[in-house]
């Protein structure tokens, strides 16, 4: 068993010099099970790394090649830097100052050396032609580059060649070292001979208190740098950004020993994943400033608009009675969008299979007639001309998912991304939620598994920036003979009140006099949650009437259907005001405004 802080790792399991075993920190978060091993342990060099939370660190003294004799090189065939090599470091901003302070030497031939101390002892020495061909003593230590320098250092620059640690000295950085043979190739799986200068040299790393890492910018760097991260954990990290150049040293011939100063000062801690900080965000903020936060957009109901407005990025949770027409209003919101702004929508509606009447229906609200046979002797019958009109539209704008057998969240999810990749979809639509296989984990309580799968939708609506709409029926209540049914409510939700608890918003559709009076078409539209008040809508109702002729919901004994400018709309509420982005009432925003304006006193910043 291995101590690491307050928590104990469990190493027994682990036969060889290397293998893997449970996480506790994983446990601790929460984030695994007592069977998933997740952490992989190197009792070589005493090495863990989490591969799910990241939790990684070195729990001993490492043990490398320990009981291996290296060679000491011979420093006999070496002289003083030729000028013509002289000139070579000058050109690359290296000072003659500099050259002499490490001990930089001639060669046989074409060759110069960078010789590698550690104390006293020459430890190794590394030879270099000035059209980059490379060679090394054979069998020495390898170790790192100005290991004298960084020994006892709190901080401590690790690049990727000895010209990067050279130009950070340069600007002032005595603290810089690097690896003896550059970073490993990136898709290498064996990387322990390119890194073992750093295993050699663990300890040196392990009591400094800030390491910042100044690697090369291309793919091999970029491996180099997530090993040492690895290595030496995130929060000990700093990520030096070299801009247009490719390594420190370039950045000293392009521009300047203070550009390097600034570069250092300005580096950045490592992101760890799933924290996150403003200026992470600040482009965006910046941009929502300088135009406007994304609002909701308009339904074309002005009523309806005050309530609730298409937001994406937002899960909305459609309920209420059986029957009551929470499907319809959806599908009817869902082609204003279509007929008005071209927006697409991806449904899985198997409650509404076969397909071909799924259609039937938006096709008969998009043209306001029947496409039933029986209508024409009243009249109502669609021409076949409106009806391939129909067609168009619905080919269009609306697409069905319905895989053969998994349908599974996962599944679903899956089939509309490709859908919101391929073919711009603008909103995500499950109805219901209890026509999927919902797959919970054993002994799994309901609730905590409706608090995932939400967490799934809301992160697919943010990952995609769709409006994610999900259908879900309203427990129905036992009434009376004569009755109608109470309001429906947000935890009255088949499932629980975590539907409630976890959607950005929560609408309900509701035929308040359906049982008292079934030629009563009134259907009130109620937001009983708005998340984001000031930017979709605030809680409130409003009432539409259903015509069955035109298979629509009417305003004012209009439809929206009917509109197609900005004045037209203004028949049914004078409120519609247009913007950049299209038809948008912004009666709710001022409704707020006046809210504001009713407190008395100062406001409290």
């Amino acid at each position: 068993m291995i101590k690491y802080g307050n928590l104990t790792i469990d190493d027994q399991r682990i036969k060889g010099s290397q293998g893997k075993t449970i996480c506790p920190n994983c446990i601790e978060l929460g984030k695994t099970n007592i069977k998933d091993t997740c952490l992989s342990i190197n009792k070589d060099k005493k090495l863990f790394n989490c591969h799910k939370c990241g939790w990684s660190g070195y729990y001993g003294e490492i043990i490398t090649n320990s009981e291996k004799t290296y060679k000491k090189p011979n420093i006999g065939n070496l002289t003083d830097l030729k000028d013509d090599h002289m000139q070579h470091f000058s050109m690359r901003g290296i000072s003659q100052k500099t050259v002499i302070r490490n001990g930089i030497k001639s060669a046989k031939g074409d060759w110069y050396s960078f010789v590698y101390y550690e104390g006293p002892e020459v430890v190794n020495i590394k030879y270099r032609t000035k059209d980059k061909k490379f060679m090394q003593a054979p069998e020495a230590k390898p170790t790192m580059y100005k290991y004298n320098d960084i020994v006892n250092e709190d901080k401590i620059i690790i690049c990727e060649g000895e010209f990067d640690a050279l130009a950070w000295e340069e600007a002032g950085y005595i603290f810089a070292t690097s690896v003896n043979q550059g970073a490993p190739n990136a898709k290498d799986k064996n990387i322990e001979k390119k890194l073992e200068c750093v295993y050699n040299c663990f300890d040196v790393f392990e009591q400094a208190e800030t390491i910042y890492l100044s690697v090369d910018s291309d793919e091999n760097g970029q491996r180099l740098q997530r090993e040492l991260i690895k290595m030496f954990t995130a929060e000990k990290i700093r990520i030096i950004d070299h801009l247009d150049c490719k390594d420190a040293n370039e950045v000293l011939i392009k521009h300047s020993k203070d550009k390097l100063k600034e570069l250092f000062e300005s580096a950045k801690e490592v992101k760890i994943d799933g924290i996150f900080e403003c200026n992470d965000f600040e482009g965006e903020i910046t941009e929502a400033y300088r135009t406007r936060q994304p609002r909701g957009t308009t339904t074309y109901f002005p009523n309806i608009d005050e309530c609730w407005t298409h937001r994406p990025g937002e899960v909305t949770i459609w309920t209420g009675y059986n029957n009551e027409g929470k499907s319809l209003v959806l599908k009817q919101l869902l082609a204003l969008k279509s007929k008005y702004e071209n927006w697409k929508h991806a449904i899985f509606s198997p409650e509404e299979v076969p397909h071909s009447e799924f259609y039937t229906d938006i096709i008969e609200t998009y043209i306001g007639k029947s496409a039933d046979k029986d209508q024409q002797k009243y009249n109502n019958y669609m021409t076949e001309y409106q009806l391939k009109e129909g067609i168009e539209f619905c080919n269009k704008y609306f697409f069905t998912v319905y895989p053969d057998e998994d349908h599974s969240i996962n599944e679903l999810l899956s089939k509309f991304s490709y859908l919101v990749r391929k073919k711009n979809i603008k909103t995500v639509t499950f109805d219901p939620y209890n026509q999927i296989h919902h797959k919970m984990k054993l002994g799994e309580r309901e609730d905590l598994y409706i608090s995932r799968f939400m967490a799934k939708l809301k992160k697919f609506a943010v990952d995609h920036m769709v409006a994610v709409h999900l259908v879900a029926h309203q427990s129905t209540p036992l009434v009376h003979s004569g009755e109608n049914y109470p309001m429906p409510n947000i935890y009255k939700i088949k499932g629980g009140g975590t539907f409630g608890d976890k959607a950005d918003n929560v609408l309900v559709v509701w035929r308040e006099f359906r049982n008292t009076d079934q030629s009563n078409t009134a259907v009130k539209f109620i937001s009983q949650k708005i998340k984001k008040q000031k930017l979709t809508g605030i809680p409130g109702e409003a009432v539409i009437n259903y015509d069955r002729r035109t298979n629509r919901y009417l305003i004012n004994d209009a439809s929206p259907f009917e509109a197609t400018n900005t004045e037209q709309l203004k028949i049914l509420e004078p409120e519609i005001l247009k913007h950049d982005e299209g038809l948008h009432p912004n009666s709710f925003y001022e409704k707020e405004q006046r809210m504001f304006s009713e407190i008395e006193g100062d406001a409290p910043f």
